[in-house]
């Protein structure tokens, strides 16, 4: 009987070669993909401070509400309002108990101002109901008697952030006092491009 050494182990070198090729490949992309995902991140930050800040400023400066760039791009500053109301999916992933409580009872307080300030109809609720596995025929014939019936069930409370926030520039309008602190609401300008998807193709 006669052994061939080069051909038993040349097979298992040359997978061991596409491994570690592939592998290379694979780790060499994460690499690039981290970079630019980081870029990216220092890109966004520069261009928040020039939309929020550099321009909108001196646009006001200027006494200018609206410019055309040179190569047609339409600029223009308009006013904005942002608020937040902590979601339960942040409440979830805050690891420190104290700070999660915190989130939990301001998430609670802004539901309570928005019921004893007249807007208690910007609250949607919801209930998640849990069915188990071959439970079709409960499913499609459920009413309105799941307690009584034992299932489980998530009641979900929320508040669209469009119509809030249009709640909140209606009061800012009307002149009356904000609950800034509660919904951390934040005013300010941006600028934009109004034009813009004529350049990006």
């Amino acid at each position: 009987m006669t052994i061939n050494l080069l051909e038993d182990v040349a097979p298992a070198s040359n997978s061991l070669g596409a491994i570690t090729e592939v592998g290379q490949r694979m780790f060499d992309l994460t690499v690039e993909i981290e970079q630019l995902e980081e870029r990216l991140r220092e890109k966004k930050w520069e261009l928040r401070k020039i939309s929020e800040e550099e321009l909108p400023d001196l646009m006001q400066e200027l006494n200018v509400k609206d410019f055309t760039l040179g190569n047609g791009a339409k600029l223009e500053v308009r006013e904005f309002t942002s608020h937040s109301i902590p979601t339960k999916t942040s409440i979830n992933h805050q690891k420190e108990e104290d700070a999660k409580n915190e989130l939990i009872l301001r998430r609670k307080a802004c539901f309570n101002w928005l019921k004893e300030n007249n807007a208690g109809n910007l609250i949607k609720n919801g209930i998640k109901v849990t069915f188990q596995k071959g439970q079709d025929k409960e499913c499609e014939t459920f009413t309105k008697d799941i307690v009584s019936k034992g299932y489980q069930f998530e009641r979900e409370i929320g508040v669209s952030y469009p119509q809030l926030n249009g709640h909140f520039k209606d009061l800012m309008a009307d002149g009356k006092k904000l609950p800034t602190d509660l919904f951390k609401i934040y005013t300010g300008r941006v600028a934009k491009i109004k034009n813009l998807k004529e350049f990006v193709r």
